[in-house]
């Protein structure tokens, strides 16, 4: 006994090494806590003082540029003898109707209003003494523009006609909440902060720039979500981010400040070029308190941690010593020491037990990897035939086949005439069948399902192609009995060994696309002498039916879809080409509905039901239903439309669509039908649901993409026959419409080779 406890004990005993090693661990980590703490805790007030110091700083930079920025574009914008001359005649409007000038004064407002880093929503022209306003929609009453379009109860439409600038150049007003209100809706338009601008040198006209401080906030302010305010020189609130009130403030002479005011600091830092006093409120004397705590609960901490680390070391290292020492002693007493019962220690019986179970599992393992090794094979051929790359856990199966072994493919597609309850169980019970047909014969064969309607076949070493094709004749005689289903079946030739299973899996699924339109079952070899592509209709047959929706003649229409159907079935086009034509005509219809202006609940019921119906379609008769079916209520609808139209919104739409390629805008409609502009835009957007300007520039992208479609035509000579002066004005309002530049669009669609899959005009 006394034996045992000397070497338990000794120097080099596993239990003392485990104990030191516990209490090196314990001793480290313990000191380095201490250490952190006591090092850190006096850094946290200092580093938190520079931190919101510094960005304050950063902030107030930002602002100040930016309304430094601000006034400097305003300023060069004032300057400029066109802007002067163009306030004098808008100053005068009512007397010299000169309507021509707001449109050039509103694009000089863009190059204001539309950089995004000036963060400018508007720029509104306020014409005091005419009592009207000019801004990015056009011309508006004073009463109109801040009693519906830009309402706010601080800034009424009387608090503007009060406003004088006397000797200032731009006066910084508090942010408030705007909303647009308008006859059936109130959209918020969020807190934006007015900016007076003097119209140099008319007393009474002003620039009133609405600017965005939550964008600005957004860009500039690193606050998190510590509050923030703005200030202006006399310490009246321009901007803050909390609904609290800022006590007393301290403003700095000059440079920044910081104070602390209960259980907060206040940083403060003056604006050198425009005075504003920006302040950030940080919580930290919270944090104080919370620390002092915080020492004394870690010296307790650190204490009770040391000490019961101890006692877990020592607890754990006889957990793990005692075992050990047991298992010696048992060795020992099994090789001839002093003898004991070995049952009697319950560790020796539980190891013995496992270790039983582990063998018993290995061998269990082994058998099961042997009758999976097929599955797993099949596996590695369907990695190869998408080309997915294989785990590392699979690298051994990589090579799946001898590259110079010779093989064929086959894939099979089924497809049904009515979508059975359990399409799964129909669709493994026919793929058995082929397997079985396939099966004759010493060839090595892989059966693969690469989608859920799709089985691959690979034949190695498969003889000459006539023997498989006989094999699919069989097939086909069986089927032919079958109503309720049909296959279409690519073969590939007898591939050496260097064409890749990917590749053959390509150019199956393309002969896949070469079936024609019957519910018949079809074997194909290889792609007709003329390519499918050639079956597409022309660009232009979707303005031809465009034009005869607008008709609204169910007669007309049919007859023109019937015409196409047949031409399709005489010519022998795929199936593919029937389902291209119908997916165009849906997509043709809908844009008509669009383009008619059709109420927005109508149009939604009138659009074809998501998804496509054309899985079952086997019949020409089936796609000439579909299609009745779809233009029906459309034409329907179309005639209604027609029946009722706005004769106010009649006459506009079709001065639109006879004029658009010139020089048009709202004033001069609205001249023609003697309305005001605001009140023609009101009722415009009222009954279209879409703004003037936005259905124009929609109407001009559409004729342009037909023109598009005539290749001898330039993109600039485009641009002037739809009614851009400006061809690059006309390619970026292009590209924002469809995504794509004019040339990308007319290289996309307008050639033969590369005409869009649904054959009608975009």
């Amino acid at each position: 006994m006394k034996g045992l406890l000397t070497s338990k004990f000794a120097s080099n005993a596993l239990f003392v090494k485990l104990m030191l090693s516990f209490l090196s661990v314990i001793l480290i980590l313990a000191s380095f806590n201490l250490f952190s703490h006591l090092y850190l805790s006096g850094k946290v007030y200092q580093e938190m003082v520079r931190q919101n110091e510094l960005g304050l700083a950063q902030t107030v930079e930002g602002y100040e540029n930016h309304f430094r920025l601000t006034q400097n574009m305003i300023l060069a914008l004032t300057q400029s003898e066109p802007w002067t001359a163009n306030l004098g005649i808008l100053s005068h409007l009512k007397e010299n109707r000169r309507y021509d000038i707001p449109a050039e004064v509103k694009s000089d407002l863009a190059t204001l209003y539309a950089n995004p880093f000036l963060h400018i929503e508007n720029f509104i022209l306020y014409f005091k003494q005419e009592d009207y306003v000019l801004e990015k929609e056009g011309l508006s009453s004073t009463s109109d523009m801040f009693g519906k379009y830009y309402f706010s109860e601080e800034y009424p439409p009387g608090y503007w006609s009060r406003q004088t600038m006397d000797n200032q150049f731009l006066k910084v007003m508090p942010a408030a909440s705007f909303t647009e209100n308008t006859m059936f809706s109130s959209r918020p338009l969020g807190r934006l902060m007015p900016v007076m601008v003097k119209a140099i040198p008319y007393e009474e006209v002003y620039g009133i720039v609405m600017l965005n401080p939550q964008r600005m906030q957004t860009a500039y302010g690193n606050a998190g979500n510590n509050p923030f305010y703005i200030l202006d020189a006399q310490g009246k609130l321009l901007f803050s981010t909390a609904e609290n009130e800022l006590p007393e403030p301290e403003f700095p002479a000059s440079g920044s400040a910081h104070k602390r005011v209960g259980d907060q600091y206040y940083f403060y830092e003056k604006g050198k070029q425009t005075g504003f006093t920006y302040v950030r409120v940080t919580q930290v004397a919270a944090i104080a308190a919370e620390m002092r705590g915080m020492r004394l609960l870690l010296a307790v901490l650190l204490t009770a941690a040391v000490l019961i680390s101890i006692l877990s070391s020592l607890f754990f290292s006889l957990r793990l010593n005692q075992p050990l020492q047991r298992l010696i002693a048992a060795l020992d007493r099994k090789s001839g020491s002093t003898p004991d019962k070995l049952s009697s220690v319950k560790e020796f019986a539980i190891i013995g037990d496992r270790l039983s179970s582990i063998l018993e599992n290995n061998r269990f393992i082994q058998t099961d990897l042997e009758h999976k090794n097929s599955l797993v094979r099949q596996y590695a051929y369907t990695h190869k035939v998408k080309n997915i790359p294989l785990s590392g856990s699979l690298a051994d199966l990589e090579d799946v086949r001898q590259s110079e072994q010779p093989y064929a493919s086959i894939l099979f597609k089924v497809s049904f005439k009515s979508l059975p309850d359990e399409f799964e169980r129909h669709t493994l019970m026919l793929w058995k069948l082929i397997q079985s047909l396939m099966a004759a014969g010493e060839t090595d064969r892989v059966a693969l399902q690469p989608e859920q309607d799709q089985l691959l076949l690979l034949l190695f070493d498969p003889g000459p192609q006539s023997g498989i094709l006989q094999a699919l004749d069989t097939l086909k005689e069986l089927l032919a009995t079958e109503d309720s289903l049909y296959l279409t079946i690519a073969v590939s030739p007898v591939y050496s060994g260097e064409t890749s299973f990917t590749d053959a899996y390509n150019n199956l699924s393309m002969l896949l696309g070469e079936r024609r339109l019957n519910g018949e079952t079809q074997i194909i070899v290889e792609p007709r002498a003329s390519p499918s592509k050639s079956f597409h209709l022309k660009v232009t047959h979707g303005d031809e039916l465009h034009n005869l929706l607008q008709s609204g003649s169910e007669e007309a229409v049919f007859a023109w879809l019937d015409r196409q159907l047949e031409q399709l079935r005489h010519k022998d086009a795929a199936a593919e080409d029937f389902r291209a034509f119908a997916l165009g005509a849906a997509e043709q219809t809908g844009k008509t509905v669009m383009k008619l202006n059709v109420p927005q609940a109508e149009a939604e019921r009138l659009s074809p039901p998501p998804g496509e119906p054309f899985a079952t379609f086997h019949s020409t008769q089936q796609y000439r239903e579909w299609l009745h079916d779809l233009v029906r209520p459309v034409l329907a609808a179309i005639r209604s439309t027609s029946e009722t139209r706005d004769p106010v919104i009649s006459f506009v739409l079709d001065y639109l669509d006879k004029h658009c390629g010139e020089d048009i805008n709202l004033n001069l409609v609205a001249d023609k039908l003697n309305l005001t502009p605001g009140y023609l835009s009101s009722i415009f957007k009222e009954k279209t649901g879409i703004n003037f300007s936005e259905y124009l520039n929609n109407l001009r992208i559409e004729r342009a993409k037909e023109l598009l479609m005539n290749l001898d035509l330039l993109i600039q000579d485009i641009a002037l026959q739809v009614g851009y002066q400006n061809v690059n004005s006309f390619i970026r309002m292009f590209k924002r419409s469809s995504g794509l530049t004019p040339g990308e669009y007319r290289k996309r669609y307008s050639g033969e080779d590369s005409l869009p899959s649904s054959g009608l005009g975009h």
